[in-house]
């Protein structure tokens, strides 16, 4: 069901120096060995972007962004949260406000369903005036949910979308898990966001669970 899957750590802050993360720094605190960059990589005082097979970097004034596929993960030491962790380790002082742990999944519909038809049975229920307006065949469907779960505040946004090579049809799942920090002292927003970056597998397992139960309707 599930076709494919991706996910980012987004660490926002009131000011990033981006400058500090040199090529040299990088390498010297381990934060990615240079013999596996490959691609594009831009290290200027306004923006850091690098990227290796698994996973891509950028880092601005306002915020810390990697993205990296997920596939299957089998452990909870990820390389994507171990570069996480050691960049905020590194920079204690940094005025840290929020982190959002971001969730992507991509599913077909079952053997023998028709798209749309799995598509309104997955998300178009409803009598209202709206529902009854969007009631055609050629219709696409999506939804919007929102809670608090644990310390964060849980966004899932599905819609459809197609593939780009192809044009399938798919539904997309996205998560975002919002942490905000900024009610703990300056001094103490480091151990919270590594306690919270700690958190990733757990909350992956429990969105993906989620889209499975969901689309086997």
């Amino acid at each position: 069901m599930i076709e494919n899957e991706s996910a980012s750590i987004v660490i926002i802050a009131q000011l990033f120096n981006p400058s500090i993360l040199t090529e040299a720094w990088i390498n010297k605190y381990d934060i990615i060995e240079l013999p596996k960059l490959e691609g594009v990589r831009i290290f200027s005082p306004n923006v850091v972007q690098f990227q290796t097979s698994e996973v891509g970097v950028q880092v601005t004034p306002q915020k810390m962004q990697i993205v990296f596929n997920t596939h299957n993960p089998k452990e909870d030491i990820l390389i994507h949260k171990d570069i996480a962790i050691k960049t905020v380790n590194l920079l204690p002082h940094t005025p840290f406000q929020s982190l959002g742990l971001n969730f992507d999944f991509f599913i077909i519909e079952p053997p023998g369903e028709i798209f749309n038809e799995y598509n309104k049975k997955l998300l178009g229920s409803g009598d209202s005036k709206l529902s009854q307006e969007f009631s055609s065949s050629d219709v696409k469907y999506g939804r919007y949910f929102s809670k608090n779960h644990g310390d964060a505040r849980l966004k899932l946004n599905i819609v459809p979308v197609q593939r780009i090579d192809d044009k399938k049809d798919l539904i997309k799942f996205s998560f975002n898990f919002h942490h905000d920090i900024t009610n703990y002292e300056v001094d103490k927003r480091c151990a919270r966001l590594v306690e919270l970056i700690s958190r990733w597998k757990s909350l992956y397992d429990f969105s993906r669970n989620l889209v499975i139960t969901a689309g086997t309707l």
